[in-house]
């Protein structure tokens, strides 16, 4: 039987804040330019850096107010210190980092380093049974890097997708426990491709189906009454860059197994919306903290 929960997994595993008081100002120019030569950065780096957190340089009146919120530059002593915190060598560290397809060299402040080492440290394991079940269908370590960091840039783009997330969620249970999605009406049918296709452009994500070379649309798939053979793949960006592909067997369909270790994978696009909003919250909250 081709279960429809298998397909929807399938179709989804790619799926996967604040207040700080500040005054409206520019700080003066000479101030700034000798805070950036201490840091080693140039302007357009610090509004940048500014931009990710949606911090405007002219809420500062000060360089001083601009500090506390940018943080403490790394330094061996605040590393060492952050190493013990989380009982980590440096080599564990840098492959826990690796792990999410981040580094250390990325990071300038120590606060920064701090709140993405808490995210990754609780994430880890998580992240390690998603690769594996993704291994299983061919999908590497690298290529799920990939897609989290693609992932985690769309939504900084877009602050209200865990919501609309959550609400596609909402919809969709209808159809999980659907045993043949064959057996559909045309409304029921077009609304589960509806629901899927809005996921896919939440995550601005385009998605490609192929049966022996020859492309398939969504609804066609989901109208098969037995499972494809082999069902290619590609997952692309909206601006065309491939970000994963791979080949699903028929018995990933018709293997209960399957469904069960694959829907974890239906969340890693979650992790990615949790990751910059902790990100946000962990540098608001030290900031207005250290304002007060």
């Amino acid at each position: 039987m081709f279960h429809i929960r298998s397909m929807l997994v399938y179709l989804l595993l790619f799926l996967f804040l604040f207040d700080v008081p500040l005054v409206s100002a520019a700080p003066p120019e000479n101030e700034l330019n000798q805070y950036l030569a201490e840091i080693g950065w140039t302007k357009q780096e610090l509004l940048d850096y500014l931009a990710y957190y949606e911090i405007p340089l002219d809420d500062f009146d000060t360089v001083e107010d601009l500090k506390i919120v940018m943080g403490n530059p790394i330094n061996s002593k605040n590393f060492q210190e952050l190493l013990m915190n989380y009982d980590l060598t440096e080599k564990e560290l840098n492959d826990l980092m690796d792990h999410f397809g981040d580094s250390v060299n990325e990071y300038k402040f120590i606060e920064d380093l701090d709140a993405a080492v808490d995210f990754y440290v609780n994430y880890d394991e998580y992240m390690a049974d998603v690769e594996n079940s993704l291994a299983e269908i061919g999908i590497t370590e690298e290529e799920v890097e990939r897609f989290f960091n693609y992932l985690a840039q769309v939504e900084e783009n877009n602050k209200n997708q865990l919501d609309q997330v959550e609400a596609l969620d909402t919809r969709i249970e209808n159809f999980l426990y659907v045993e043949d999605s064959s057996e559909l009406s045309e409304e029921e049918l077009d609304e589960l491709v509806q629901i899927l296709e809005e996921s896919m452009a939440l995550y601005e994500v385009k998605v490609k189906f192929a049966i022996n070379n020859k492309d398939v649309t969504l609804k066609e798939l989901l109208k098969m009454k037995e499972a494809p053979s082999n069902l290619y793949t590609s997952v692309y960006s909206t601006t065309g860059e491939l970000l994963i592909d791979f080949s699903i067997p028929a018995e990933f369909f018709e293997a209960a197994e399957a469904i069960y270790e694959g829907e974890d994978m239906i969340h890693i696009g979650e992790i990615s919306d949790e990751y910059v909003d902790h990100m946000h919250e962990e540098k608001y909250k030290n900031a207005d903290k250290e304002l007060k």
